[in-house]
């Protein structure tokens, strides 16, 4: 009767992301939380999400430890086992914190001790159980990467990274092999060497399978690029440009969740990752502006900016992974460039392809879990722009397009295999 009260005098209006606490002995909870959806016609799965972390939030700030959700969102046209993985994806997600090094913090992520949905029909059961299995899969891989992307510099160097994927490896059953240094001159990763000569820690070379698909099952190639602190080396980046420069090797730690991730939900395919790990920094040892370095493509890369490592260790993982795995797609995940910032901004990733079919799969995927992607072309005719008078090729290829000019590098390094 409150909530009607409430909704007439419009003090409840269901606006998007408004909340109101009410507290009534009308029904057992101690407190009612209504929250805002919006309009029906804008009604998505990342709306959901968003709103259960909001509620979470507010669950976690009165100090209480138990949440009932009332479930009716297959009226909207979700299905209960999106609308389960949403709702927890929503609150695990919303009740992150890091605070890891903070020396008197609580732990309150997992504030919320006990979680109820409650549906109307029994039948939907399974149905609501393995989306909230699906959820918890996703929202605790997601804040294990958070986790180490959070962690500083010196906290997340490559041998540590290396061992974070052996712990991953250990505990789902992937088969992983970490090459060190020694071995990576062995195999000939010139550019991952070349990017790693300013640092006294040792470059790795990390490589996990997961083979869910069985042998005639088609494999996905993952290559995430790893570099744990980027000074930008002897093209050295302005000090305020430099901070935040631990999270370069997010997208190494996204393609480690989304092994751990895989595993756990054991899916019917075989993947592949592959990741490279070194700092980018300063010492008279450092490859400098101007310099030719191989690959182990055997391409000859001219080096007129050491910011632009990204591309060069990543060039490495790509033709190993592409020469040693028959793979039927290649996807490669990175902080590439800030110039897809200044195209995009923060609201969504771009993606460069040489297979419109994946990109339309990975595009609908996006829309479902709330990671947008933004295609940018791929034309021949940007490669002029990388090309070198000294050398096979050029690290940057000017200020226009930039984020396409490092996609259209890279491209040199995956051959035909869709990507």
């Amino acid at each position: 009767k409150k909530i009607l009260k409430l909704i007439d005098s419009k003090e409840v209006t269901g606006k998007y992301k408004e909340f109101t606490i009410l507290h009534t002995d009308e029904v057992k909870a101690e407190r009612i939380l209504i929250m805002g959806m919006g309009k029906r016609k804008d009604f998505n799965l990342e709306r959901l999400r968003s709103v259960m972390a909001i509620s979470a939030r507010n669950v976690r700030r009165i100090n209480l430890s138990e949440m009932t959700i009332a479930e009716g969102f297959n009226d909207l046209g979700i299905n209960y086992q999106d609308s389960a993985s949403a709702i927890i994806e929503g609150i695990v997600l919303g009740l992150y914190r890091f605070k890891k090094h903070v020396s008197d913090h609580k732990d309150d992520s997992k504030a919320i001790k006990k979680l109820t949905i409650a549906v109307q029909n029994e039948e939907v059961r399974a149905e609501i159980e393995k989306g909230t299995y699906q959820g918890f899969t996703l929202s605790n891989s997601t804040n294990f990467v958070r986790d180490m992307v959070n962690e500083p510099a010196n906290f997340m160097t490559p041998s540590i990274f290396a061992d974070y994927a052996k712990k991953i490896a250990e505990d789902n059953g992937l088969e992983i092999t970490v090459f060190g240094k020694e071995e990576i001159v062995e195999i000939g990763m010139h550019a991952l060497l070349a990017v790693n000569a300013g640092s006294k820690e040792p470059p790795r070379f990390v490589l996990i399978e997961y083979k869910g698909g069985g042998e005639n099952g088609k494999t996905l190639g993952l290559v995430g690029k790893g570099v744990t602190f980027d000074s930008g080396g002897l093209s050295l980046k302005p000090s305020d440009a430099m901070l935040g420069m631990h999270t370069d090797m997010a997208g190494g730690a996204a393609v480690l969740g989304a092994m751990q991730c895989i595993a756990k939900q054991k899916l019917p395919i075989n993947v592949v990752a592959a990741i490279p790990l070194t700092e980018n920094l300063v010492d008279s040892t450092s490859y400098k502006v101007g310099d030719v370095i191989g690959s182990l493509e055997g391409k000859t890369i001219e080096v007129l900016n050491t910011d632009a490592e990204g591309r060069l260790i990543l060039a490495d993982a790509l033709t190993y992974i592409r020469r040693h795995k028959k793979l039927d797609y290649l996807v490669d995940i990175a902080t590439l460039t800030g110039a897809i910032i200044i195209a995009l901004g923060h609201f969504c990733s771009g993606a460069m392809t040489n297979n419109q079919e994946l990109f339309e799969v990975a595009r609908e995927a996006g829309e479902k879990t709330g990671e947008r992607i933004w295609q940018l072309p791929l034309f021949d005719e940007y490669k002029s722009q990388i090309r070198s008078s000294v050398a096979d090729l050029e690290n940057i290829g000017g200020r226009a397009a930039g984020s396409v000019t490092a996609a259209v590098f890279l491209k040199e390094f995956v051959g035909d295999v869709p990507g």
